[in-house]
């Protein structure tokens, strides 16, 4: 992982444009790619980001699963293993919006907000799953599966 910092930090009442990328930069933190070639979920106010999310991560040879959490019923984050962005209730902004940052092993190691203090409560957990199992798997030699 290495860490990228969000560009645009505006809430849902800004223009689209100016919207918070929190999002973009842990996909982009987690993938080690530039912020401008990770996917921007801003692009797809209608609420159909994370289907066209699980779309773009294919060529990565992963998909998302997400698990939203409540008061009733909140995620454990004692046995997660790996990297997963959790969303939660911002901090910075005044309305209290949701943002994410980057756990592993269920502590927070980044978030992407350079400005930020402190996080507020968990909203959800998107964790990474790989696709083709094989593919991830480097064998050579006599590891490899005959």
């Amino acid at each position: 992982m290495i860490p990228v910092y969000q560009t645009r930090f505006g809430g849902f009442d800004s223009p689209v444009e100016e919207q918070g990328n929190c999002f973009q930069a842990c996909v982009a933190s987690i993938l080690e790619i530039p912020l401008e070639d990770a996917f921007d979920a801003i692009k797809y106010p209608d609420g159909k980001w994370f289907n066209e999310f699980n779309r773009w991560l294919k060529k990565y040879n992963l998909a998302c699963l997400a698990f939203e959490t409540s008061e009733e019923k909140p995620v454990s984050f004692s046995p997660l293993i790996g990297y997963a962005i959790m969303q939660c209730k911002s901090a910075t902004l005044p309305n209290k919006e949701s943002h994410v940052v980057i756990i592993k092993d269920g502590v927070e190691v980044h978030d992407p907000n350079p400005h930020a203090h402190r996080i507020g409560e968990c909203e959800a957990v998107y964790f990474f799953i790989p696709l083709d199992i094989p593919k991830c798997a480097r064998r050579t030699g006599s590891e490899r599966v005959q």
